[in-house]
C-alpha cells in the first residue's frame, strides 16, 4: 500500500468519528455545529500556492485539503483555507524559529529574552494557521523548518495569553502530532466530552523542564519553585 492509500485510509477513518458526532447537542462551540466542510482544493491550486511560497506542504496535511476539505467549520472556531489566509502569510518563505527540542515558553524566558521576543515575533514564518480555540489561541501547521523533525508538526501557540508556543504530542507515546493526528485528537476528545464540557489543545503540550535559571519569568513571579 502506497502512502497516499495509507493518507487516505486513515482519513477515512477519522472522518467516520466526526460523522458519528453529528446528533451531539453541545452545549458550548464555536463554529457551525455539525461541521460544514468546504470543497477541496484542486491539486493545480495547492501547487501554484507551494510554489508561490517555495514550501512543501505536509503529505497528510495535502493530501486532506486536496481529497476532502480545504476549510470547514470546526475544530472549534473552523479549520482555516488557505485559499481565505493567503495574503495573511507572507512569511512562508521563511523557516519556523523554534524545534522540538527549543519551543518558546514564556515563563522560561528571563525579562531581557522576554523583550526580545516581541521584536522578533513578526518577523516569525513557516507556519499555517489551522484553527483558533478563541482567546488568542492557535493550533499552528510547521511547513518550513531547517529541522526535519520539526516540519509537519502541530504546535500550539498562544502569546496573547503568555504561554508561548509548543508543540503538541501524544500522551502515551510521546509521539508529536502531525495534521491528521491532531484532527483525530480532536475527534476522540470531542467524542469524550459530556454535552456541556470543553477542552483546549493545549492538554496534549508537554511541557519541558524549566532552565536551571533563578532569573527566568517563572520564578520571578513564583509560577516555579
Amino acid at each position: 500500500m502506497n502512502a497516499p492509500e495509507q493518507y487516505d485510509m486513515r482519513i477515512d477513518c477519522i472522518m467516520s468519528k466526526i460523522k458519528d458526532l453529528h446528533d451531539r447537542e453541545f452545549v458550548i462551540h464555536c463554529g457551525e455545529w455539525p461541521p460544514v466542510w468546504k470543497p477541496a482544493m484542486t491539486e493545480k491550486r495547492v501547487s501554484a500556492f507551494e510554489k508561490k511560497h517555495g514550501v512543501r506542504l505536509p503529505e497528510d496535511y495535502r493530501r486532506f485539503i486536496t481529497t476532502i476539505a480545504a476549510g470547514g467549520s470546526q475544530p472549534f472556531y473552523g479549520l482555516e483555507s488557505l485559499s481565505d489566509r493567503e495574503l495573511e502569510l507572507p512569511n512562508l518563505g521563511k523557516p519556523f524559529p523554534y524545534t522540538m527540542e527549543k519551543p518558546l515558553i514564556m515563563i522560561y524566558l528571563t525579562e531581557e529574552e522576554m523583550d526580545e521576543n516581541e521584536d522578533d515575533e513578526e518577523g516569525e514564518g513557516g507556519f499555517i494557521p489551522l484553527c483558533e480555540e478563541g482567546c488568542g489561541m492557535y493550533s499552528m501547521l510547521v511547513v518550513n523548518s531547517k529541522d526535519p523533525d520539526t516540519y509537519g508538526t502541530v504546535w500550539f501557540w498562544d502569546f496573547a495569553n503568555d504561554f508561548g508556543a509548543a508543540p503538541m504530542k501524544d500522551a502515551q507515546t510521546g509521539q508529536p502530532f502531525h495534521f491528521l493526528d491532531w484532527l483525530e485528537y480532536w475527534a476522540d476528545r470531542t467524542a469524550a466530552l459530556k454535552d456541556d464540557e470543553y477542552f483546549s489543545f493545549s492538554d496534549a503540550v508537554q511541557m519541558p523542564e524549566p532552565p536551571d535559571n533563578p532569573d527566568i519569568m517563572g520564578r520571578k513571579m513564583r509560577f516555579i519553585e
